[in-house]
């Protein structure tokens, strides 16, 4: 797992105690175990009171919305949520790929249902699908949209598999998003 993800982790972890985290210095080019954030966010977890599972999922919010900071070439032509989740394992991973070669990514299968609704099927050979439904939530806050994230994780799964059914909400207008369209 790339140390990018480790160094946000860290400064996330810091804004959430609200004091430094002593931890190692993650270096952003370098890869390290997930087993080392792991005990992180179990450490997080514990002084805070917050569960793992939201701990995963309140960084990936926040990972999401420092991704488009720090990378919007990504995102530029990116017309909506769906539109960029719907191509995830393409141009998002691929990208990151070129900026990180040895980085390893989850795998989604992408199911279009219609151009409102989208299934993905998230696996990975980490257990961190609590961190990929934070990133899908922080996808759809970046562009300012209403979509209903409905998640499902199969039997024994234990965060290496789960389900997002991702709708537009029905009030939502059609076609881009009307918040990017005004940028």
């Amino acid at each position: 797992m790339t140390g990018v993800i480790f160094a946000e982790f860290v400064g996330f972890a810091e804004t959430r105690l609200g004091r430094r985290l002593s931890a190692p210095a993650f270096s952003p080019t370098q890869s390290y175990d997930v087993e080392q954030l792991v005990v992180l966010v179990d450490r997080v977890a514990g002084e805070t009171g917050m569960t793992v599972a939201a701990v995963l999922q309140a960084f990936g919010v926040r990972l999401f919305a420092r991704f488009a900071a720090l990378y919007p070439v990504f995102f530029v032509d990116a017309r909506s949520a769906i539109d960029l989740l719907g191509h995830i394992n393409t141009y998002v991973h691929g990208e990151v790929q070129k900026l990180y070669p040895d980085a390893q990514f989850p795998h989604f299968d992408v199911r279009w249902r219609s151009p409102r609704r989208i299934e993905l099927v998230y696996h990975s050979t980490r257990p961190l699908a609590d961190l990929a439904e934070g990133l899908i939530r922080g996808c759809i806050a970046h562009f300012g949209e209403t979509i209903h994230v409905e998640r499902h994780d199969p039997a024994n799964a234990r965060g290496y598999e789960a389900r997002f059914v991702l709708r537009v909400s029905p009030d939502a207008p059609r076609g881009a998003n009307p918040a990017r369209a005004r940028r």
